[in-house]
């Protein structure tokens, strides 16, 4: 209680709110007014404890709680009739409950204040995670009772805040505008679902330009909830840094795939003809492929890394124990082979030791010295100027580097670029240090004059490749054929029979004989255009064709090219959308103690990783066995297998399952169709458009009759959790529209068994045929089946209802189709 006047309304609110916390109660505004002149209206304020009102008991099943008593505990403030500002009547002091000794967790005294939000803000900037963020609040605010919840909740207001109204991919969009990156997008066709996105940094376009002779390329996964793979690119520079060129989201690691990315990449460079020297790969045989198609003058290097891996596990699956160290050996000296004649030498006493292990040698002939030894063995990659980069190392430290900085793979586009181009300011950072080190700063063993003419033009990392090349030669001297001039011909840096020369001679090193690209220590430079080589930047006639053709348009024509120029032109009013997230985000994880890997933002384990732990497994059960089963990690379910007809299960490969949710059975589809296991909702849609075709709009009228609201009913669906019985696939119904929709021969594997052909389209001999099988009486699976398996008969309503040129596919499949009519009577 007290007499005081206040002046304004949010004095008295003050003044309230901080006596209640000082007696650890928790005023609240239960009721306000205002006097505006109306009958009735007055000013005054209602002040009640936050736990006044009544419990309201859920029906819901679900465990929830409240804080609400009745409490009656009631304030009153209204202004003196005497003018002399605000007073406070207590209409009730007494509490029916009673009160905490602290307020920690209390979810109104827990609110951030305007300071605290700020705080919050320029820390989450920062990518500080929440629990420093409020030991960080807690340390400048001691009063503060603040919980991580909260803490959680504002980031998340901050970020749509920041996002505002635009969709994840304009936000992308704006994001990288804003930032100057170069960058190019694709889309599927006849969607707006994101295809491929590759972007690049303006200072890494620089250094590529500066440093080009050397790539890395390596995908990586793990890193965005929707699953796609993300391809990086790095370089080096003339310090031995490493930075990033670009990267790119694919739809999947395909030729086609890999020669879009190149054809970005490509277009980075300044000059036409311009290209890198080497491009450093693993055996990715589609990545290879791509490369030699764009880059058909770069010389493709394969990683001696993973392929020393390869060969080590093959090893260890084929050769007894005691040889696999003397093997390992001999197998690094055919790899580090310095000519063709040891490398030939090498090989024989490989062949040798390995005489009663065929399938060994037979491996490591035909997947890596016959097809791909000048990619990695030593007699030919030292004759290529590779900077001493002959393993993937530098793309994977960056992979790392980037997961690092993303914590999880549940993020979405924007969160990757975000992480990105933070990763790419602290790498920036430190090779612009590098540089002003090589200028300003001499190391120890550099300070003799025979480095005269190169500190602090040559980097410093040269110098001590120069310095250690030094050393051989008191025992090469100045002869070249004990040399093997290594060093000048994988580095470009004088080796040690030249510098046997200059030190004879007692002159200096000279600058000259050092490759250009220790030389430079910059990257503030200007891109230059070549003059001759036609790359030209002027859009000038181009501006004038467009305006020309669009004149010549009529009004159908003007908004199409307009809505094609305004994509270009307003990129963050894009329509395009993200691929479908291909993993679960929300949600405890079910099986107590068991997290799933989806989660992990690092990477799975090698092959390579998996033999050697089932190789230290066996030694430490001491059962010593000349050859190793290869191991499989497969989805196989065979308790499903023996729910199928007896006559077809010889033809079964596989069964894979999916989450049985309801939407098991368009998950199937999904899965088979390209879209991943979690792109069902996909299904669902493009199946109720498939409906409403006009051009097929008679035929299901006819097919499903009275039933067609019931069918498009069963597609649609109000939430994206488990569903009902009535919202499962169903068939024959939802046979005749996958098939029609996909153009695909669905087989179903049940009771009965089905086949489902196209209804409108002729027979196509490389059509896909999809699998499904229906397993415990209320569940789809994905059925892989050997190349050419007998097909069920069709339905009925097929053959009433199809049109004249379907016929040619139960043509096209007779065969098929009688082999199972041969099959069924005889196991009846």
């Amino acid at each position: 209680m007290t007499t005081e006047r206040f002046g304004t309304r949010e004095e008295v609110i003050r003044w309230i709110k901080e006596v209640g916390i000082d007696n650890k109660v928790t005023v609240i505004i239960s009721r306000s007014d205002t006097e505006t002149g109306k009958r009735g209206r007055s000013n005054k304020i209602i002040f009640g404890c936050d736990k006044r009102g009544k419990h309201k008991i859920s029906d819901s099943g679900t465990q929830s709680a409240s804080k609400k008593c009745g409490c009656p505990f009631k304030i009153r403030s209204t202004p003196a009739k005497d003018g002399s500002g605000w007073k406070i009547d207590v209409k009730c002091g007494l509490h029916n409950h009673g009160l905490p000794d602290r307020l920690e967790g209390h979810s109104f005294i827990g609110r951030l204040t305007t300071d605290e939000k700020q705080h919050v803000a320029d820390l989450a900037k920062r990518h500080v995670a929440p629990r420093n963020i409020l030991l960080s609040l807690q340390d400048k605010f001691p009063e503060n009772v603040t919980r991580i919840t909260q803490v959680y909740k504002h980031k998340s207001v901050i970020e749509k805040e920041i996002r505002g109204p635009r969709s994840e991919i304009q936000h992308l969009f704006k994001l990288i505008e804003d930032a100057g990156y170069v960058y190019w997008s694709r889309k599927k066709d006849d969607s707006e679902v994101v295809r491929e996105i590759f972007w690049a940094h303006p200072d890494s376009v620089k250094l590529l330009n500066i440093f080009s002779i050397v790539l890395v390329m390596d995908s990586t996964y793990k890193t965005n909830k929707y699953r796609q793979p993300l391809f990086e690119i790095v370089g080096m520079t003339s310090t031995e840094l490493t930075f990033a060129v670009g990267f790119a989201y694919m739809e999947s690691e395909q030729t086609e795939n890999f020669c879009w990315v190149l054809e970005k990449l490509k277009e980075l460079f300044v000059k036409k003809d311009m290209c890198p020297q080497v491009i450093l790969t693993d055996r990715d045989l589609a990545l290879m492929k791509a490369i030699e198609v764009v880059f058909p003058n770069s010389i493709n290097l394969l990683c001696r890394f993973h392929i020393n891996k390869n060969v080590g596990a093959k090893c260890k699956q084929h050769v007894v124990n005691d040889l696999q160290k003397t093997i390992d050996t001999l197998w690094m000296e055919v790899v580090w082979a310095s000519d063709e004649v040891e490398y030939g030498q090498r090989l024989h006493q490989l062949e040798q030791a390995c005489v009663d292990y065929s399938g060994f040698i037979n491996y490591v002939k035909d997947t890596w010295l016959t097809p791909h030894r000048h990619r990695f063995v030593g007699a030919w990659i030292n004759r290529v100027l590779h900077l001493g980069n002959t393993t993937t190392n530098r793309v994977e430290s960056a992979h790392w580097k980037l997961k690092q900085m993303l914590g999880n793979s549940i993020g979405d586009m924007v969160k990757c670029w975000e992480a990105m181009n933070n990763n790419l300011r602290l790498q920036l950072g430190n090779i612009r240090a590098s540089f002003q080190k090589s200028f300003y700063e001499v190391e120890n063993a550099h300070v003799s004059p025979f480095y005269g003419y190169l500190r602090g033009s040559v980097s410093r990392a040269a110098l001590r490749r120069i310095a250690e090349e030094l050393l051989r030669v008191d025992y090469v001297g100045t002869n070249r054929q004990i040399c093997g001039c290594t060093l000048r011909t994988s580095y470009g840096l004088p080796c040690a029979c030249e510098l046997g020369r200059y030190r004879v001679g007692g002159i200096p090193i000279p600058i000259d004989v050092v490759h250009v690209l220790w030389r430079k220590l910059t990257m503030e430079v200007e891109l230059e255009i070549g003059e001759d080589d036609g790359s030209e930047v002027d859009m000038t006639a181009a501006m004038d064709e467009l305006w020309r053709r669009f004149r010549s348009l009529d009004v159908v024509g003007k908004r199409a090219l307009r809505s094609r120029v305004c994509e270009l032109a307003y990129p963050t009013m894009t329509t395009l959308c993200p691929p479908p997230e291909k993993i679960k985000t929300k949600g405890g994880v079910k099986k107590k103690g068991k997290k799933p890997a989806d989660y992990d933002v690092y990477r799975d384990p090698s092959y390579h990783e998996y033999v050697d732990k089932a190789s230290q497994s066996s030694q430490r059960q001491s059962q010593p066995s000349q050859t190793s089963k290869k191991i499989k990690l497969s989805k196989k379910q065979p308790q499903f297998i023996v729910q199928f007809p007896n006559h077809i299960r010889s033809y079964i490969e596989d069964v894979v399952n999916v989450e049985s949710d309801g939407n098991c059975g368009f998950r199937v589809i999904a899965s088979l169709h390209g879209y991943g296991e979690d792109g069902w909702s996909m299904v669902r849609r493009e199946l109720g458009l498939e409906l409403i075709d006009k051009d097929r709009s008679t035929l299901y009228d006819k097919l499903f009759s009275n039933r067609l609201s019931a069918v498009r009913e069963s597609l649609m669906i109000e939430s994206f959790g488990s569903q009902p019985p009535e919202k499962w696939m169903s068939l024959p119904d939802m046979g005749y529209l996958i098939a029609n929709r996909y153009n695909v021969v669905l087989v179903c594997l049940g009771n009965p068994c089905i086949t489902f052909f196209p209804m409108t389209s002729s027979h196509s001999p490389n059509v896909s045929i999809y699998c499904i099988g229906f397993v415990n009486q209320n569940h789809w699976v994905q059925v892989n089946m050997k190349e050419g398996f007998p097909l069920p008969l069709v339905t009925l309503d097929w053959k009433k209802f199809r049109s004249h040129i379907a016929t040619t596919w139960m043509l096209g499949f007779a065969g098929r189709m009688q082999h199972w009519q041969l099959l069924t009577p005889v196991l009846a």
